[in-house]
């Protein structure tokens, strides 16, 4: 299934993000102005437990996501949830009916689709933090950018998208998928 490739890719791509960050930059800002390196990396790891939990299809409570992942060996953690949510979306049936996520019902495929496209912007996002290089691959930039434009007013609604930012109109799909989320393509860090 192409969505189980596109999922297979970002959280490789996360993954090799995650293994970079080193202990002293914990405390640097982040393109997502209320996380500094350790909560973004934080959050990484909450996206690839979520990810594990749904492809199992056990629900994925609200809990999770106040949990501090980031105890000893938080990088290791990364690779060992992140090939286990690969090995359970690797079963077909992983993508038929329903997950429970938050209290709330809704298709694997959709399910998949928001968790794989949340490691590629926060992957992004702890790239540049990190002075690391990120390159999304045009398969996930595509489906980034088209889940970011189909929920975009929604997402902003709760708080989890910015007001987008303005870009020129050639730019590639994942810089326009960054720009809807509200992030800036260009961001280098903090202003001075």
């Amino acid at each position: 299934m192409q969505l189980n490739a596109l999922l297979n890719k970002s959280i490789s791509k996360a993954a090799a993000v995650v293994r970079g960050v080193e202990p002293d930059q914990f405390h640097a800002p982040t393109p997502c102005a209320e996380w500094d390196v350790q909560t973004l990396t934080n959050h990484l790891l909450q996206v690839t437990s979520a990810l594990h939990l749904a492809g199992r299809r056990q629900p994925v409570p609200d809990q999770l996501w106040g949990r501090d992942l980031m105890t000893e060996g938080w990088a290791d953690r990364f690779d060992d949830e992140g090939r286990a949510a690969a090995a359970a979306w690797a079963q077909p049936s992983a993508w038929d009916g329903m997950v429970s996520m938050g209290g709330a019902e809704m298709p694997a495929p959709m399910i998949a689709t928001m968790l794989a496209t949340d490691l590629a912007i926060h992957g992004w996002d702890l790239a540049r933090a990190t002075g690391q290089d990120y390159h999304c691959d045009d398969d996930v930039a595509e489906a980034t950018c088209r889940f970011i434009t189909d929920m975009g007013d929604q997402g902003r609604q709760m708080g989890i998208y910015a007001t987008p930012v303005t870009v020129a109109g050639n730019v590639a799909a994942f810089e326009r998928a960054l720009a809807l989320s509200g992030r800036d393509p260009r961001w280098a860090g903090p202003p001075a």
